[in-house]
């Protein structure tokens, strides 16, 4: 992984350096934004075989919360990143124990209910989150003496952010947490059998991803310049979803690259935003039925046609 990693950010080095549109730039850093809350949802989907249909909370709540530490509180940029991202692991922690009792379905369909409760929240306390039109005005968003409204120092940050979440995420896969995830997504009863306490690990799995979610919403604040309340609708999730099914459950670089196919794609080609969803939903469908490991798998079979000696080792 550190490898893929490498590669990654040196070809993002080569669009910086190589690519003059400003609207290009923004937009290859936000799909990195939000790449981040793909594999959130990932680690849940593909970690332990939940759909967390209100991902979309902590991804609203970072976003809201670095948002008002800045324009009310006057912190800086970073220190309202990493406040967004604690607030939104306590919050999931609240949420996580009194969701995570349910299982499948009736997880997915209660947490999705309880980010919509959040979200006619923030349309409605306008004192707090600005109501419908939401929050808007941010001072500016520097990490040390870079501007995130330069283009060029956005989509850096934005890269290294979603490489260092890689390098996190394929840690914690190779450490025994992973492996437990991995045993209680096959089979909870027979992980619980063998020692496990899965309730706890859907908890502390539950609670990891959050601030990767939270992290994703900061990130996405100097592309949009703006937070309202539809940021924490349903649709944001199942876009999520749809990245990660794309890229392959099982890959942690796989979301990463379907994000950019999913956000770049339809600015290139002009696509109707309803097109949009057809398209993508088409693909996915196809992916699922023809090559379930998404472009993981797809890129193994390339690299076994064109490269023998290396199929499988596809990221």
């Amino acid at each position: 992984m550190l490898r893929i990693v490498f590669v990654f950010w040196l070809v993002t080095g080569a669009v910086v350096l190589f690519v003059d549109s400003p609207f290009l730039l923004m937009l290859c850093g936000y799909a990195f934004a939000f790449s981040l809350f793909a594999l959130s949802i990932n680690i849940l989907l593909g970690g332990l075989g939940e759909v967390p249909l209100g991902q979309s909370l902590f991804f609203g709540l970072g976003a809201y919360a670095a948002a008002l530490l800045m324009l009310r509180a006057g912190w800086p940029f970073p220190l309202a990143a990493l406040g967004a991202m604690v607030l939104a692991a306590v919050v999931s922690w609240i949420v996580g124990v009194l969701t995570l009792k349910l299982t499948g379905a009736n997880f997915s369909i209660v947490s999705w209910g309880i980010a919509g409760v959040a979200g006619v929240a923030a349309l409605n306390f306008d004192g707090l989150t600005g109501g419908p039109l939401g929050l808007f005005g941010f001072p500016p968003m520097k990490v040390g003496l870079f501007d995130l409204a330069d283009p060029h120092v956005y989509l850096v940050c934005t890269a290294l952010a979603a490489g260092v979440a890689m390098l996190v995420l394929e840690a914690v896969r190779r450490a025994p947490f992973g492996q437990a995830m991995t045993s209680v997504r096959e089979s909870r009863h027979l992980a619980q059998a063998v020692g496990i306490d899965a309730s706890g690990l859907r908890l502390q799995a539950f609670v990891f991803s959050a601030p990767f979610a939270a992290l994703s919403g900061v990130l996405t604040l100097p592309y949009t310049n703006i937070v309202n309340p539809d940021i924490m609708s349903v649709v944001n999730t199942v876009d999520g979803l749809l990245m990660a099914l794309l890229g392959g459950t099982a890959s942690i670089f796989g979301p990463v690259g379907a994000a950019l196919v999913f956000i770049i794609v339809p600015h290139l080609l002009h696509l109707d935003p309803n097109v949009r969803v057809i398209v993508f939903s088409a693909m996915v469908i196809g992916v699922l039925f023809f090559a379930p490991g998404g472009l993981k798998q797809i890129a193994t079979r390339i690299a076994g046609r064109f490269m023998p000696g290396r199929a499988g080792r596809a990221p």
